[in-house]
């Protein structure tokens, strides 16, 4: 991977250019305005995370301007940005026009690699062939009844492109855990980790990650990143396998009901 230094701003801005790339390659529908990349994805159930506004330049980016946009489609949407001191204004005017903050993400990079597979975990990459196994270990977190078919709607979408790779976790033959790679432009970032909550504990998350890095390191990108809950589990998981801590990434919405997709998150 390039090791040369980029300030966090620097690494923001890549990792939302491959967060919108990811969206689009779902299904979303990406709209470019001063200082962001809008996010919309065409059914109105799909909550904030794919309706969303990913700032870039917070001193041009206007909240007017998103607002309209998502207003016009009849949206739920939240505003994405980084917790950087040159972000620090535009959130404090986020929280006196009354938008809510919703639990904070982090942004990881990964910087070394640290074994801690589980050698009785076998993790393989898969085809449309094994999706609906795929699809079903995404069910461990929670969702409305309707949202399989969606979710499934939009792996099918994004296997259709070379950029994404699915990886699909076995313990004596049966499926425990999944994951997705994306890469594009040279930036790689993992999503959609998920492990059946019996198989927790033993490394099953740690070994699907492991093999996405491997994958992941085989095209060289410049940078290798992924988003998880501020305090959780995964972060302590994604720590100790070499992924360093860059940033909060904070969500602002007024429909903060909506802010936990019914989808999985990315």
């Amino acid at each position: 991977m390039d090791s040369r230094p980029r300030s966090v701003q620097d690494i923001w801005q890549n990792s939302t250019d491959n967060w919108s790339k990811l969206c689009v390659a779902m299904g979303c529908a990406s709209i470019r305005v001063p200082g962001a990349v809008l996010q919309t994805y065409p059914i109105n159930r799909s909550g904030t995370f794919y309706n969303s506004v990913f700032v870039q330049n917070p001193q041009s980016f206007e909240v007017k301007q998103a607002e309209d946009i998502f207003a016009e489609r009849e949206l739920p949407f939240s505003i994405v940005l980084p917790s950087l001191e040159s972000f620090g204004e535009l959130s404090r005017s986020l929280s006196e026009q009354r938008y809510s903050l919703a639990p904070p993400w982090i942004l990881m990079v990964h910087k070394e690699l640290v074994d801690r597979s589980n050698p009785d975990v076998r993790v393989e990459e898969i085809d449309s062939s094994k999706l609906s196994d795929w699809v079903e270990l995404q069910d461990v977190f929670p969702h409305v009844e309707s949202s399989r078919r969606a979710r499934r709607e939009m792996i099918e979408t994004v296997l259709r492109e070379d950029s994404a790779h699915l990886f699909l976790a076995s313990v004596g033959g049966k499926s425990v855990g999944a994951g997705l790679l994306f890469i594009k432009a040279q930036v790689a970032s993992i999503h959609m980790i998920a492990t059946l909550p019996e198989f927790r504990r033993r490394h099953v998350a740690s070994t699907v990650t492991l093999e996405a890095i491997s994958r992941a390191r085989k095209d060289n990108p410049s940078l290798l990143w992924l988003r998880t809950r501020k305090g959780g589990t995964g972060e302590k998981v994604y720590t100790r396998i070499g992924f360093t801590a860059y940033s909060d990434i904070l969500s602002y919405t007024r429909t903060p009901q909506c802010e936990e997709s019914n989808l999985p998150p990315l």
